[in-house]
């Protein structure tokens, strides 16, 4: 990038707090951008996004990055491990995607059932799921924890204590493996929606919200939430109306106590079906998106290419 250039776009960047409006309330931890990255790196485009996520540095605070059958990549791919390397040297904090299918409970529906492909797959009882979110964790750690992997990111995780807290002893064994053999592990989980009190301790930070932008509008967090610092909490709002709903939706966030955040408006498809996490939105709504939830200047100068 040219001198001039890049002065142009950290001038874009240090617009002053009072330009940018404010949420409900105010949060000493500044808030950053939570990305769950349910694309390839193989690609060119995938690539490209990832190395969008790098540019933006620690301000980009968390990328799940999820292998392509939503569990760790293997054998080793220089693809994902380049990415782990790219986010990792840019100051962000890229994490491995591991399903955890609400452990196979039914809640009076079908279980969830685990992939088919492991020992005892395709079951949904709580022992299979268990086996599998272990060899999951593990392999994530065994073949890309030398390439910058930073930690865990616990998806389709329960959100009550059940019976006895039976359902949260079951995270919390989870939990307490993952700390004993992998020191320093950032955990975190997600029920999608506000969870009992019994959660409240087990995970780093914890995704209480996961769900459309007109949802988002009328959610309010529980009161336990209010004890604790907004770095536990991320939030996750898609089919925003355009980059006004977005920055609505991120001042919300910030009143709400919510350390991370992600808005999109949600167009993206896989296979004619909608997801929301499978691209990020465009160059003008991301930047966007990184001055509202910063509220302050945003280091856009990370040089990815030394990454590589």
């Amino acid at each position: 990038m040219r001198r001039a250039a890049r002065v142009r776009l950290l001038a874009v960047f240090l617009m002053p707090l009072a330009l940018i409006g404010g949420g409900e309330g105010a949060q000493a931890f500044p808030q950053r951008v939570g990305m769950p990255a349910y694309w390839s790196p193989a690609t060119p485009d995938g690539r490209a996004m990832f190395e969008r996520l790098g540019r933006a540095g620690p301000a980009a605070g968390i990328v799940v990055v999820n292998g392509s059958r939503s569990a760790p990549e293997l054998p080793y791919d220089p693809h994902w491990g380049q990415v782990f390397t790219l986010l990792h040297r840019a100051r962000a904090r890229p994490i491995g995607y591991v399903d955890t299918g609400y452990l196979g409970l039914t809640f009076g529906g079908p279980g969830q059932v685990t992939r088919p492909d492991g020992p005892g797959g395709g079951r949904s009882d709580v022992d299979s799921w268990t086996a599998q979110i272990t060899r999951d964790v593990d392999d994530w750690y065994r073949v890309y924890g030398a390439a910058g992997l930073q930690g865990i990111f616990l998806d389709r995780t329960t959100a009550l204590c059940g019976p006895g807290d039976a359902y949260v002893d079951r995270y919390r064994a989870v939990v307490a493996r993952i700390r004993e053999r992998y020191p320093g592990a950032y955990l975190v989980m997600n029920p999608g929606r506000t969870t009992e009190r019994c959660y409240r301790d087990l995970a780093d930070t914890l995704v209480t919200f996961e769900g459309p932008y007109q949802d988002y509008l009328d959610w309010r967090p529980s009161g336990w939430e209010g004890d604790l610092p907004a770095e536990r909490f991320w939030h996750l709002v898609y089919a925003a109306p355009g980059p006004a709903g977005m920055r609505r939706a991120v001042a919300l966030s910030k009143g709400r106590n919510v350390g991370f955040v992600h808005v999109t408006d949600g167009s993206h498809t896989v296979d004619g079906l909608g997801h929301p996490w499978i691209s990020m939105p465009g160059e003008d709504w991301w930047r966007a998106e990184l001055l509202a939830a910063a509220g302050r200047a945003v280091p856009w100068t990370v040089d990815v290419a030394s990454s590589r």
